[in-house]
């Protein structure tokens, strides 16, 4: 390998040992937001509901009456179609 003539200044170089002061992320901000930066941070989603557990697709052809009668039913209960065959099969004592 070539000598390029600066190889033991590299070598005398040393980091610094002295710790860095931390400065608290809402000082940053503060300071940021006074000379009009905006912050990249992601918007948060506002959510209604958390879900309990992972959903699942469930595709059924009933008869129209039995739909009808099933959609009604969910009207009529103030329910989602999941939380009306939830409380249609906790009726049933269906496990």
């Amino acid at each position: 390998m070539k000598d390029l003539g600066f190889g033991n200044r590299l070598a005398s170089i040393k980091p610094d040992n002295e710790p860095e002061n931390e400065i608290p992320d809402h000082k940053i901000d503060e300071v940021a937001q006074r000379h009009g930066f905006t912050s990249r941070e992601p918007t948060q989603k506002i959510v209604r509901r958390k879900e309990a557990e992972p959903s699942a697709n469930l595709n059924i052809r009933p008869p129209i009456s039995t739909y009808n009668r099933f959609v009604q039913w969910a009207i009529d209960n103030k329910l989602s179609y999941p939380e009306a065959l939830k409380e249609l099969m906790d009726r049933a004592k269906v496990d």
